[in-house]
């Protein structure tokens, strides 16, 4: 009985390729694809696009990420005040390859701020390097980050920038 299910089954399976076959000797697939790309065309380059997808990328963070100047670390600590201010205590995972940051040593602790321009008592979040480094406000423990230190003043180094990996 399995045997004449299977047999049924396999049958049906044929006629409706077969009936498929039959359809498609009719129609022009090559007018179907041309059809389908005049519909994509007249929608435009939005027509289902992602933003991400063409947004182009920005020469300056490929820049900024391959600098020899950069300390690769990981964030072991953050004390964060009213945004934007924040200390970030960091485990080097790797040193820099030149200036300040060749210092350290793989697994050094360091604690750095991030540099924030000011207009008075105020924040100058119009600054790009300023809203760069007030995203250092949102790292959390275990981020991989990538720091260039600046000045030191005490105990803490003033990050140029510092920004996930």
């Amino acid at each position: 009985m399995l045997r004449a299910f299977w047999l049924l089954g396999a049958s049906v399976g044929v006629l409706f390729l077969s009936a498929q076959v039959s359809a498609q000797a009719d129609d022009d697939p090559l007018a179907e694809l041309a059809a389908l790309g005049d519909a994509m065309a007249e929608e435009g380059p939005e027509g289902g696009g992602s933003i991400r997808a063409k947004r182009d990328v920005d020469p300056a963070i490929a820049k900024r990420k391959g600098d020899k100047r950069n300390v690769e670390g990981k964030v072991q600590e953050i004390v964060s005040g009213k945004f934007p201010f924040v200390a970030v205590k960091i485990k080097v995972s790797r040193p820099a390859k030149e200036g300040d940051g060749s210092k350290f040593k793989k697994n050094e602790l360091l604690v750095v701020v991030p540099k924030l321009k000011l207009e008075g008592k105020r924040v100058a979040m119009d600054d790009g390097d300023t809203r760069l480094n007030a995203g250092a406000f949102y790292l959390q423990s275990g981020d991989r980050v990538l720091v260039r230190v600046g000045a030191k003043k005490g105990q803490v180094w003033e990050a140029e920038y510092i920004e996930r990996k």
